[in-house]
């Protein structure tokens, strides 16, 4: 019974709204997964199906975990929101990937994150350092909704909607194929402090959309067709802000599931049919220690192991 936790503490306006949503979420995994299971996950019915059972259950554990978040966390939440973004936010770490189908081990990712107004630009890299391993990716946004960068002005919190489009390519030499990616996606971010004050603090976020990849193998003397396969994007999270302080603002923890399976987590391996269906699991923290420099680490679990430890730097906005 999400919310049980506010209620037993005599908050009653939260435990009924989080059992309202809980509620809604059960509606979403069942609206969704019966059409799924009873059309054997018809190519026609699979799309709408799985974003509406994804989103049920994404509601359903975010509710969860705001219920034991918004009862374990002191008056005032746990920290607060960036409220205006930096023109550019540059990143510098490892990866060690273990996934037992290839060779790479330690990878090198880098790549920044530039602002201006409701626009966005963020290139990216990630290379194996002993295997010919390549990942690049280019991505840009439009902020619909939200924070945004100078010289526009400050928001009341963190709550964002962007409009997306990336093209990703990734290399695997050794093996002799690649994949390349177009994509289009929504991305949302919530402050529940707008659901309730006991939330005060947290943020829950929610994505989707649809990408179509090409891959080509590289055969000497055959000649292959490329395969065409789409891809269903979909994510969400839950997570809190750590730290009142200005040079703190933008450090937050976030838990997190992507259905995206064309990364180096790629889809959760388990044991039956079921296996390689669902996507990853992560978490994420970012801490910045002053107004500038801060770290990135994330862990994941797929049908592979990643965790990581990153730089980061950030300039201009107000933090």
């Amino acid at each position: 019974m999400h919310g049980s936790g506010h209620y037993v503490l005599g908050q009653t306006a939260p435990a009924g709204k989080l059992l309202l949503w809980e509620a809604a979420g059960l509606g979403g995994i069942l609206g969704g997964g019966l059409p799924l299971y009873f059309s054997g996950a018809s190519r026609y019915l699979v799309a709408p199906a799985a974003l509406l059972a994804g989103a049920g259950f994404g509601l359903f554990a975010v509710t969860f975990l705001a219920d034991v978040y918004g009862t374990a966390a002191a008056d005032g939440g746990t920290g607060s929101p960036l409220t205006e973004l930096p023109l550019i936010e540059a990143e510098l770490g490892q990866r060690y990937v273990y996934d037992p189908q290839f060779r790479y081990r330690n990878l090198v990712v880098q790549g920044f994150d530039l602002r201006w107004a409701n626009l966005r630009l963020a290139p990216s890299a990630a290379y194996a350092l002993e295997d010919a391993n390549l990942r690049a990716r280019v991505l840009a946004g439009v902020r619909l909704l939200g924070p945004m960068a100078s010289p526009d002005a400050a928001a009341r919190d963190a709550t964002a909607l962007d409009a997306e489009v990336a093209l990703t390519h990734h290399r695997f030499a050794r093996e002799g194929f690649s994949s390349s990616s177009a994509e289009a996606a929504l991305q949302g971010r919530l402050d529940l402090a707008r659901i309730d004050r006991a939330l005060t603090g947290s943020f829950a976020e929610f994505g989707a959309g649809f990408a179509l990849a090409a891959l080509d193998y590289e055969a000497p003397g055959l000649k292959f067709a490329e395969d065409l396969e789409s891809l269903l994007l979909m994510r969400f999270a839950f997570g809190m802000y750590l730290g009142h302080e200005p040079a703190r603002r933008g450090s937050e923890l976030a838990l997190y599931y992507d259905h995206r399976h064309d990364g180096y987590a790629a889809g959760l391996k388990l044991t039956g049919l079921g296996s390689g269906v669902l996507g990853h699991f992560g978490a994420s923290l970012r801490y910045f220690f002053e107004e500038n420099w801060g770290l990135r680490a994330e862990a994941e679990v797929g049908s592979a192991y990643v965790v990581g430890l990153s730089g980061l730097f950030r300039y201009g906005g107000s933090h």
